[in-house]
């Protein structure tokens, strides 16, 4: 999976895979792990999701509303990518905030 890391001073981008580092921009700033749906997973991608859940009594409405989401008999949406997640995150009125990395415990690198 390759992930993407921004600085909030000069927003300087870089894309890697290694989420267990500081990334430090040019300017000298940490930079934070963008979460805003532009990783890149290689290979196939399949999710369930806990926080999503609907009470099993909704699945035919959920159904009628999003065909192209399999949602299991406890209620748990599946998805098949990324894009399907944020779609749907984003029809039932959900977004995401930019997440920071944590220094502790990670190397720093230049």
């Amino acid at each position: 999976m390759i992930h993407r890391f921004v600085c909030d001073k000069c927003g300087h981008m870089v894309e890697d895979e290694n989420t267990k580092i500081v990334h430090v921009c040019p300017c000298g700033e940490d930079m934070r792990w963008d979460l805003s749906g532009h990783c890149h997973f290689r290979g196939d991608y399949e999710h369930t999701s806990d926080a999503l859940a609907i009470h099993p009594d909704d699945i035919p409405e959920h159904r009628a509303k999003f065909p192209n989401v399999d949602i299991l008999p406890d209620g748990r949406p599946r998805f098949t990518s990324v894009r399907q997640q944020q779609r749907y995150s984003e029809a039932c009125g959900f977004t995401k905030r930019a997440q920071k990395t944590r220094s502790l415990g990670r190397k720093r690198i230049a």
